[in-house]
C-alpha cells in the first residue's frame, strides 16, 4: 500500500493522536477538543492526497529523478572519454558514486549503461542537457548540484584543457559563469591567484597562522555563499540561511533529486555551513 492510499483510507490517526494529547493536557475535555482538531487534520490530509494534481506532481517528480539519474552518469561518461581514454580513476569515481547512492544491482547496471552511452561518439550532449534543464524547470540548485558532481568527476585525475572546455559548455548551457569564475569549487585557480597575497603574510607566527583562515580558503568561503567579502554581518547571515533553505536535502529530493543522492545533498549543506563558520571566525563574529 502506498503512502497516498494509506492516508486516503485510514482517516483516524489524527483523531487518535489528538485525543491522547488532549487527555494528557486537560483530561476528558482536552480529549474531546483533540478529537475535533484531529478530525480536521485527517480530513485535510485525505483531501490533499485525493486531489488529482497530487498524482501529477508525484509522477513529475519521478520523471525528474529519472532524467537526473541518466544525465549524471551519461555526462560523467562523456567527460571521462573527452581525452580519448578512460582511466581507472575515472571508472572508480563512477563506482564510488554508485556506492554512495546505495544503488541496487539493477540500478548499477542502468548506471553503467548510461555511463557507456555517454562515452559513445554518437552521444548527444546538447539533447541530454536540454532534457535535464526542461525536466528540472531551470531549478538552479538542482542544476548546481549536477555541475558539482560533474566537476568532481572531471578533476579526479586532473582537469585537462578538454575537460575544462567541456565543463564550460555545461555551465554556459545552464546560464552559469565560466569555470574560471566559479571560485566556489575551482580551488586550484583560486590558490594560484592568491600566491602573492599569501607571501605577504610569511612573517606571521605559527600561532597566528593556525588561528586565521588562509586567504584562498576565505575567498572560497565567500564564493560558496555567493556574496562579496565586503558583505555585512547581516548579509552573510541572510545568504547562509537562504542557501541552507534552498539546499536542504528534503527540499531537493521533493524537487526531483534522486533519493540515493541524499549523501551528496548533505555534503553540500555541510560545505555551506563550513563556509559560513570560516567567515564568522575570520571576522570575529
Amino acid at each position: 500500500m502506498s503512502l497516498r492510499q494509506y492516508f486516503t483510507t485510514h482517516t483516524w490517526w489524527g483523531k487518535l493522536i489528538g485525543a491522547c494529547l488532549g487527555y494528557l493536557v486537560a483530561g476528558s475535555t482536552g480529549a474531546l477538543f483533540g478529537i475535533i482538531i484531529g478530525n480536521f487534520f485527517d480530513r485535510g490530509l485525505s483531501e490533499h492526497f485525493s486531489r488529482p494534481h497530487w498524482s501529477y506532481h508525484a509522477e513529475s517528480r519521478k520523471n525528474v529523478q529519472r532524467v537526473f539519474f541518466e544525465a549524471t552518469f551519461s555526462v560523467m561518461g562523456h567527460i571521462a572519454k573527452i581525452d580519448g581514454r578512460i582511466t581507472e580513476q575515472e571508472i572508480q569515481m563512477a563506482k564510488t558514486l554508485m556506492h554512495e547512492m546505495g544503488l541496487s544491482s539493477e540500478q548499477r547496471k542502468q548506471a553503467r549503461g548510461f555511463f557507456n552511452a555517454g562515452k559513445d561518439s554518437n552521444f548527444n550532449l546538447q539533447q541530454m542537457l536540454g532534457l535535464l534543464k526542461k525536466s528540472s524547470h531551470d531549478n538552479p540548485e538542482l542544476l548546481k548540484l549536477f555541475i558539482d558532481i560533474q566537476y568532481r568527476a572531471a578533476q579526479v585525475d586532473g582537469l585537462s584543457e578538454n575537460k575544462l572546455a567541456l565543463m564550460n559548455i555545461l555551465l554556459d548551457y545552464f546560464g552559469f559563469a565560466p569555470l574560471q569564475r566559479q571560485y566556489r569549487f575551482y580551488e586550484d585557480f583560486l590558490r594560484g591567484s592568491s600566491t602573492h597575497h599569501q607571501r605577504t603574510h610569511q612573517q606571521s607566527s605559527s600561532q597566528q597562522q593556525s588561528n586565521h583562515t588562509p586567504y584562498y580558503a576565505l575567498a572560497h568561503a565567500y564564493a560558496i555563499l555567493e556574496i562579496s567579502p565586503s558583505a555585512s554581518k547581516q548579509d552573510v547571515k541572510s545568504a547562509y540561511r537562504r542557501l541552507m533553505s534552498r539546499n536542504h536535502p528534503d527540499k531537493l529530493i521533493a524537487q526531483g533529486l534522486p533519493e540515493g543522492m541524499i549523501k551528496i545533498a548533505n555534503e553540500k549543506t555541510q560545505t555551506i555551513r563550513k563556509a559560513y563558520e570560516e567567515i564568522c571566525t575570520s571576522k570575529g563574529w
